[in-house]
């Protein structure tokens, strides 16, 4: 791999740009899809290519190379050279790239590696699943349990002296229940996703995600509709994790910066919550789904405060974003694959913990509801606008947790919202997931304690 970068950089430099970067890929990946007891789908793929990028005053260009040859990188490093040069004298903002550079291969040491297990035990692992869900109880009419994997090499090398190899490897299961009773017809979804081998598909929580997933499926059949108006929220871990994910980190993203895109523009520095709440993204959590210890520009990844006290303290910045910002790098930049160009992303995303116990929250809240898991929403990151609707919420009368509620959704405006967090519990959990932007998606997680917002809307029927 590092001959066939530095034939790439070479004859993209020699062209006559400041910068250039590749990306090689290897990624191997295994989807099986199983319904009702019947698998519909299973899938082995492999993705093996470079992507190729050159920089001259601003203008970039990019491209992709599936001849993984000294010949064929040269090919494409000098295509891509010459784009970039052709376009730069009409580029409206010209800069550099500036930053550290880093050598390093990072081998990730796992118990089971994919490789290593028959597609007959991923399969019978998602027909065991799926088949709990199915026989939890008679309500159950329908169920979809899909399972999937991913190991993935990368090599990264820049023309400022950047040469990084490392290792991925990300299992994920989920289990979907349809409960029926009548004309009442009720879902829920459960999910783990972690970063590991198959050893982690055969820990307790997953041996029980079907079971979890109908247990709720049919507790939602005895909910009630939500009424709207103006409540007093305890958001759960999942919904907490959403919340900071969606309204917020995406608007703490730095290539929004240059487009005046976020409505966090000009807050770096100053007070956007109270002085209890800390959001962070943190791409260096053993075992997340969002852990990786370098990005996709070779830049060691590190923890980033983005709230710190109440202070909007760091962004996520890419080597274009901290150049051009004047901002130190911290190791932001993702990409789905070879395919696409990095840019600034999350990884693990929480809200941190507070000093409140989950019960001692809940009985200061005399009335109110508490908001649990995500079904859907939409976010505006340049307004800071957002709609979350939970996939189950209870009602608080007089401290107590009361009726199961559904069709209940949390609306707001993110920097109103986190001004009213009063309560942040000392529990925390993390929710996997995966995280869409400009066409690309990247495993991610979101998560964080229970947390009490006082006075906020709240949709109903």
């Amino acid at each position: 791999m590092e001959s066939l970068a530095k034939a790439a950089i070479d004859a993209a430099i020699k062209v006559g740009v400041a910068f250039s970067d590749v990306r090689i890929e290897n990624t191997i990946t295994t989807n099986i899809e199983m319904s009702d007891g019947i698998t519909k789908r299973a899938t082995m793929s492999r993705l093996k290519g470079a992507g190729i990028r050159a920089l001259i005053d601003g203008a970039w260009a990019f491209g992709q190379c599936t001849d993984l040859t000294a010949s064929g990188m040269r090919r494409t490093g000098e295509s891509v050279a010459k784009l970039a040069l052709a376009t730069h004298e009409r580029v409206a903002a010209k800069f550099g790239i500036e930053g550290k550079t880093f050598t390093d291969s990072v081998h990730l040491k796992v118990k089971r590696p994919f490789q290593d297990v028959s597609i007959e035990e991923k399969v019978g692992l998602a027909k065991m699943i799926d088949d709990q869900a199915r026989g939890f109880d008679k309500r159950i009419s329908n169920t979809r349990t899909t399972y999937a994997d991913m190991w993935s090499e990368l090599y990264v090398a820049n023309s400022l002296g950047t040469a990084v190899h490392i290792e991925n490897s990300l299992p994920r299961i989920t289990c979907m229940a349809t409960a029926k009773d009548g004309a009442n017809r009720q879902r829920a979804y459960k999910s783990i996703g972690v970063r590991g081998g198959f050893e982690q598909m055969q820990t307790e929580p997953v041996q029980v995600l079907g079971e979890e997933s109908s247990k709720l499926a049919v507790e939602l059949l005895s909910s009630v509709a939500a009424k709207g108006g103006v409540h007093d929220v305890i958001m759960d871990p999942i919904l907490n994790g959403v919340m900071v994910h969606e309204a917020f980190g995406h608007a703490c993203e730095a290539d929004n910066w240059p487009a005046h895109a976020t409505v966090l523009e000009d807050k770096v520095g100053t007070k956007v919550g109270p002085e209890s709440l800390n959001l962070s993204d943190d791409p260096t959590l053993v075992g997340q789904r969002g852990t990786f210890e370098y990005d996709w520009e070779g830049t060691k990844t590190r923890k980033r405060h983005l709230v710190k006290n109440g202070i909007l303290t760091d962004l996520l910045h890419s080597l274009e974003s901290s150049s051009r910002l004047g901002m130190e790098l911290n190791g932001a930049a993702r990409a789905q694959s070879f395919m696409y160009e990095p840019i600034p992303r999350m990884s693990n995303t929480f809200m941190e913990r507070g000093d409140w116990e989950v019960d001692e929250l809940i009985a200061d809240t005399k009335q109110g509801v508490m908001l649990c898991d995500f079904n859907y929403g939409y976010t505006e990151p340049s307004k800071g606008q957002f709609m979350f609707q939970a996939s189950h919420g209870y009602l608080i009368e007089k401290g107590e947790l009361g009726q199961m509620v559904r069709d209940v959704s949390l609306a707001g405006q993110i920097l109103d919202v986190l001004a009213k967090i009063d309560g942040i519990a000392k529990d925390f959990e993390m929710e996997a997931g995966t995280c869409g932007k400009n066409g690309q998606l990247v495993p991610d997680n979101s998560g964080g304690p229970h947390a009490r917002i006082r006075g906020v809307p709240v949709g109903g029927m």
